[in-house]
Protein backbone atom coordinates (compact mmCIF):
# COMPACT_ATOMS: atom_id res chain seq x y z
CA UNK A 1 0.00 0.00 0.00
CA UNK A 2 1.41 3.45 -0.82
CA UNK A 3 1.66 5.91 1.95
CA UNK A 4 -1.49 8.22 1.81
CA UNK A 5 -3.73 6.45 -0.37
CA UNK A 6 -6.77 4.85 1.91
CA UNK A 7 -7.29 0.84 2.04
CA UNK A 8 -9.21 -0.32 -0.51
CA UNK A 9 -12.66 -0.10 -0.90
CA UNK A 10 -13.50 -3.61 -0.08
CA UNK A 11 -11.62 -3.16 3.44
CA UNK A 12 -13.28 -1.69 6.67
CA UNK A 13 -11.60 -0.07 9.23
CA UNK A 14 -11.66 -1.58 12.88
CA UNK A 15 -9.69 -1.32 15.71
CA UNK A 16 -6.67 -3.29 16.32
CA UNK A 17 -7.66 -4.80 19.37
CA UNK A 18 -10.97 -6.46 17.38
CA UNK A 19 -8.66 -7.58 14.69
CA UNK A 20 -6.32 -9.60 17.12
CA UNK A 21 -9.05 -11.49 18.76
CA UNK A 22 -10.68 -12.21 15.04
CA UNK A 23 -7.51 -13.37 14.28
CA UNK A 24 -6.60 -15.56 17.88
CA UNK A 25 -10.33 -16.91 17.78
CA UNK A 26 -10.34 -17.97 13.76
CA UNK A 27 -7.27 -19.91 14.51
CA UNK A 28 -8.64 -21.70 18.03
CA UNK A 29 -11.19 -22.78 16.38
CA UNK A 30 -10.09 -23.66 13.01
CA UNK A 31 -6.76 -25.94 13.99
CA UNK A 32 -8.37 -27.63 16.52
CA UNK A 33 -11.46 -28.65 13.80
CA UNK A 34 -9.12 -29.73 11.54
CA UNK A 35 -7.86 -32.60 13.78
CA UNK A 36 -11.16 -33.31 15.23
CA UNK A 37 -12.34 -33.73 11.57
CA UNK A 38 -8.75 -35.91 10.69
CA UNK A 39 -9.76 -38.34 13.63
CA UNK A 40 -13.13 -38.55 13.02
CA UNK A 41 -12.22 -39.99 9.59
CA UNK A 42 -10.10 -42.59 10.41
CA UNK A 43 -12.41 -43.53 13.04
CA UNK A 44 -15.45 -43.51 10.40
CA UNK A 45 -13.17 -45.48 7.72
CA UNK A 46 -11.76 -47.70 10.46
CA UNK A 47 -15.16 -48.66 12.65
CA UNK A 48 -17.58 -48.86 9.32
CA UNK A 49 -15.16 -51.52 7.97
CA UNK A 50 -15.57 -53.63 10.83
CA UNK A 51 -19.27 -53.45 11.21
CA UNK A 52 -20.78 -56.68 11.30
CA UNK A 53 -22.82 -54.64 7.57
CA UNK A 54 -19.18 -54.80 6.29
CA UNK A 55 -19.97 -57.06 3.92
CA UNK A 56 -22.93 -55.11 2.35
CA UNK A 57 -21.55 -53.55 -1.08
CA UNK A 58 -24.27 -50.23 0.24
CA UNK A 59 -22.05 -50.10 3.29
CA UNK A 60 -18.92 -50.06 1.49
CA UNK A 61 -20.52 -47.12 -0.30
CA UNK A 62 -21.36 -45.18 3.11
CA UNK A 63 -17.80 -45.29 4.50
CA UNK A 64 -16.69 -43.79 1.69
CA UNK A 65 -19.09 -41.09 1.89
CA UNK A 66 -18.65 -40.65 5.21
CA UNK A 67 -14.55 -40.32 4.58
CA UNK A 68 -15.57 -37.24 2.24
CA UNK A 69 -17.74 -36.11 4.73
CA UNK A 70 -14.69 -35.96 6.93
CA UNK A 71 -13.44 -34.02 3.89
CA UNK A 72 -15.39 -31.60 4.30
CA UNK A 73 -14.86 -31.29 7.82
CA UNK A 74 -11.22 -30.56 7.31
CA UNK A 75 -11.92 -28.12 4.23
CA UNK A 76 -13.68 -26.45 7.01
CA UNK A 77 -11.15 -26.04 9.03
CA UNK A 78 -8.38 -25.00 6.51
CA UNK A 79 -11.18 -22.39 5.59
CA UNK A 80 -11.61 -20.69 9.01
CA UNK A 81 -7.74 -20.54 10.06
CA UNK A 82 -7.07 -19.38 6.70
CA UNK A 83 -9.81 -16.66 7.25
CA UNK A 84 -7.15 -14.97 9.60
CA UNK A 85 -5.96 -12.98 6.12
CA UNK A 86 -9.06 -11.45 5.76
CA UNK A 87 -7.87 -9.52 9.14
CA UNK A 88 -4.89 -7.51 9.10
CA UNK A 89 -3.57 -4.15 10.46
CA UNK A 90 -6.45 -2.65 11.57
CA UNK A 91 -8.59 -3.56 8.71
CA UNK A 92 -11.02 -6.46 7.94
CA UNK A 93 -11.65 -7.72 3.80
CA UNK A 94 -15.36 -7.88 4.25
CA UNK A 95 -15.40 -9.37 0.50
CA UNK A 96 -12.95 -12.21 1.85
CA UNK A 97 -15.21 -12.44 4.98
CA UNK A 98 -18.02 -12.87 2.94
CA UNK A 99 -16.33 -15.91 0.57
CA UNK A 100 -15.14 -17.59 3.52
CA UNK A 101 -18.74 -17.77 5.37
CA UNK A 102 -20.11 -18.54 1.74
CA UNK A 103 -16.96 -21.13 1.24
CA UNK A 104 -18.35 -22.93 5.11
CA UNK A 105 -21.93 -23.02 4.09
CA UNK A 106 -21.28 -25.05 1.24
CA UNK A 107 -18.56 -27.03 3.04
CA UNK A 108 -21.13 -27.89 5.57
CA UNK A 109 -23.67 -28.66 3.45
CA UNK A 110 -21.70 -30.87 2.11
CA UNK A 111 -20.52 -32.47 5.31
CA UNK A 112 -24.63 -32.75 6.38
CA UNK A 113 -25.09 -34.83 2.95
CA UNK A 114 -22.40 -37.32 3.44
CA UNK A 115 -23.17 -37.52 6.46
CA UNK A 116 -26.87 -38.39 5.77
CA UNK A 117 -26.23 -40.18 3.26
CA UNK A 118 -23.92 -42.72 5.19
CA UNK A 119 -26.17 -42.48 7.78
CA UNK A 120 -29.10 -43.94 5.24
CA UNK A 121 -26.54 -46.46 3.67
CA UNK A 122 -26.07 -48.06 7.28
CA UNK A 123 -29.43 -48.16 7.96
CA UNK A 124 -30.11 -49.73 4.85
CA UNK A 125 -27.37 -52.88 5.56
CA UNK A 126 -28.83 -52.90 9.18
CA UNK A 127 -32.44 -53.60 8.03
CA UNK A 128 -31.69 -55.87 5.10
CA UNK A 129 -34.53 -58.10 4.35
CA UNK A 130 -32.07 -61.03 3.32
CA UNK A 131 -29.96 -60.97 6.16
CA UNK A 132 -30.85 -58.91 9.05
CA UNK A 133 -27.58 -57.52 11.18
CA UNK A 134 -27.83 -56.99 14.97
CA UNK A 135 -27.21 -53.30 15.77
CA UNK A 136 -23.92 -53.32 17.59
CA UNK A 137 -22.14 -50.42 20.03
CA UNK A 138 -19.85 -50.19 16.85
CA UNK A 139 -22.83 -49.64 14.54
CA UNK A 140 -23.59 -46.73 17.53
CA UNK A 141 -20.18 -45.67 17.65
CA UNK A 142 -20.69 -44.98 13.61
CA UNK A 143 -23.41 -43.11 13.44
CA UNK A 144 -22.53 -41.03 16.50
CA UNK A 145 -19.22 -40.27 14.63
CA UNK A 146 -21.39 -39.56 11.64
CA UNK A 147 -23.42 -36.99 13.37
CA UNK A 148 -20.15 -35.03 15.01
CA UNK A 149 -19.17 -34.31 11.90
CA UNK A 150 -22.36 -32.68 11.24
CA UNK A 151 -21.79 -30.40 14.36
CA UNK A 152 -18.31 -29.65 13.36
CA UNK A 153 -19.08 -28.10 10.42
CA UNK A 154 -21.90 -26.37 12.11
CA UNK A 155 -19.10 -24.92 14.88
CA UNK A 156 -17.06 -23.37 11.59
CA UNK A 157 -19.71 -21.61 9.70
CA UNK A 158 -21.26 -19.84 12.94
CA UNK A 159 -17.98 -19.28 14.18
CA UNK A 160 -16.77 -17.26 10.99
CA UNK A 161 -20.45 -16.21 10.85
CA UNK A 162 -20.27 -14.20 14.34
CA UNK A 163 -16.36 -13.28 14.22
CA UNK A 164 -15.56 -12.54 10.38
CA UNK A 165 -18.04 -8.76 11.26
CA UNK A 166 -16.52 -5.85 10.10
CA UNK A 167 -18.42 -4.13 13.27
Amino acid sequence: MIVGQGPPPQWVRVPAERVQWIRTRLALTGLPLIGMALVFGIVLVAVGLTLPTARSPINVIGVMTAGIGAFWGILSGVSLATARSCARGEYVDVNGARLVRRLLGAWWGGAIFCAMFAWFCEVMALTSETRPVPFTAGSAVYLAVLGLLVVLGGVAFFTARSVLRAG
